[in-house]
């Protein structure tokens, strides 16, 4: 993945990274429908019952609970000779057609649970192959972060598209025919993607590269490190934290339909318009995380990052439309920033070159998901959107009481 002689090692974009940025680029497409339009679909159009979509989100967001599971095939079993690749392509086949299916279903919930449980299985894998193979090829906290870079570039333009695709073709957000057609050219969109997936290319190692980052840590320090990274104790608070640190996901769901009715479909059309313009944000965010910030540890950047955040979701119950957009746009932007610094962070607590560990700790942020959005649907119903906005950065900064005790 990473070249390691001469120019090539100075190279920050090869065919793998083109990949990374596709496959990326069509999750998180995905998944913008799913956590950003899909909620107003359900809320304000279809006017599905809450409580039954909070069990069915439930039992689906469960199966990210096996990503150790996916991370431990993944790491045993090869494919043809590879030990990642074709995880990676069958995956990304597979969560693509079968978001295309379940836009057929939207009517029928039990079989939209079906469909939404598919999606998780083969997104898990995606995502877990494919981090694995960035692992497997990153010797420093340097190369891990320019890995992690390409898929943010991914994430942001796969997150740009359907607010553009949005603020393009819905003239009327309450008519159904409206969001069919969205949907439809979204599909379309995706498709041509996955003819990168069969150039994911996993021979490519990094033997003999050096970063001025892994330089600045002399080889004792870095034995010290992996010895602590082994403990039991840094193990549990590191997933408590994991698992704290997405705790704001809570007010995730309900939170689009929250910008609808509290500032009305005008503004709302502008936000999507903004947000067309996000992915630019996103990815210089990160690139500063990734090629400037080289010397600060991104533990230090998470205990910097959290309580700002904090504080701004906390600004968002009681802003005007404008200050909102300012405010959202500078959270989007720390967010990134902070995820990558936590992603690099976990990555140290891998061992015996396996992913393993690494996905194992990463679990707890998918049990995060996976307990607080059905929760932040469900309490939906009874209180207002303001308090779980309130409830999310209260958990986020409770997240730093176990990291305080890490010492690594």
């Amino acid at each position: 993945m990473f070249r390691s002689k001469g120019i090539e090692s100075k190279s920050y974009f090869n065919l793998n990274y083109a990949s990374i940025i596709f496959i990326y680029l069509t999750y998180s497409s995905i998944f913008v429908f799913l956590n950003n339009y899909f909620p107003i679909l359900f809320f304000d159009v279809l006017n599905i019952n809450r409580i039954i979509l909070a069990f069915i989100q439930f039992f689906a967001y469960f199966i990210l609970l096996l990503r150790p599971a996916f991370a431990a095939i993944t790491d045993k079993y090869k494919i043809k000779g590879y030990q990642r690749k074709y995880y990676i392509v069958f995956s990304g086949y597979v969560l693509t057609l079968i978001y295309i299916f379940m836009g057929l279903t939207l009517n029928n919930l039990l079989i939209f649970g079906i469909f939404l449980l598919l999606i998780f299985i083969s997104s898990t894998m995606l995502d877990v192959s494919t981090k694995s193979l960035i692992i497997d090829t990153a010797p420093s906290d340097e190369t891990k972060k320019r890995g992690f870079f390409f898929i943010t570039v991914g994430s942001s333009l796969g997150g740009a598209f359907p607010f553009f695709l949005y603020f393009l073709l819905i003239k009327d957000i309450y008519s159904l025919n409206s969001w069919t057609t969205l949907l439809f050219y979204n599909y379309m969109f995706l498709i041509p993607l996955l003819f990168l997936l069969p150039f994911i290319n996993e021979k490519c190692k990094i033997q003999d590269f050096k970063s001025d980052y892994s330089a600045s840590y002399d080889h004792s320090k870095s034995c010290t490190e992996n010895k602590k990274s082994n403990s039991k104790i840094s193990f549990i608070l590191l997933s408590i934290f994991t698992f704290l640190a997405f705790g704001d996901i809570i007010y995730s769901y309900p939170f689009f339909p929250f910008i609808l009715n509290k500032f009305g479909s005008g503004n709302f059309n502008l936000l999507n318009f903004y947000l067309i313009f996000f992915f630019i944000l996103s990815i210089t965010s990160t690139a500063v995380g990734t090629f400037f910030i080289k010397r600060i540890d991104p533990r230090k950047m998470i205990f910097i990052l959290i309580p700002i955040l904090g504080i701004i979701y906390f600004f968002y119950t009681v802003v005007d439309f404008t200050l909102f957009l300012i405010l959202y746009f500078t959270a989007g932007s720390l967010a990134s920033i902070t995820n990558l610094n936590i992603s690099v962070y976990i990555m140290r607590f891998t061992k015996e070159n396996k992913s393993l560990y690494f996905h194992i700790i990463a679990t707890f942020k998918n049990l995060s998901l996976c307990f607080f959005i059905p929760l932040g649907i469900f309490l939906s119903n009874f209180i207002i959107t303001e308090q779980l906005i309130i409830a999310g950065a209260i958990l986020l900064n409770l997240s730093l009481i176990p990291l305080i005790f890490i010492k690594i």
